[in-house]
């Protein structure tokens, strides 16, 4: 399986929390995100979905409509 490299912008505040997070059990940021990553995928493929979807969608209809007025 061949690998790629995604790049995510996040604020300085939620980098900090990642990074926090992940000394706490004794692992990297790197490992920490691929984990978050996989968990999520797993949950959206399930046949539950995930509850905060809908929200999700509604919150990104929203922010294309106003980008567009």
């Amino acid at each position: 399986m061949g690998m790629t490299t995604m790049g995510v912008k996040l604020d300085d505040a939620t980098r900090e929390r990642i990074k926090t997070a992940a000394t706490r059990i004794d692992r990297t940021p790197h490992w920490l995100i691929k984990q978050a990553i996989f968990n999520y995928l797993e949950r959206l493929e399930s046949e539950e979905g995930l509850p905060e979807l809908p929200a999700l969608l509604a919150g990104a209809a929203n922010e294309s409509e106003e980008a567009a007025t």
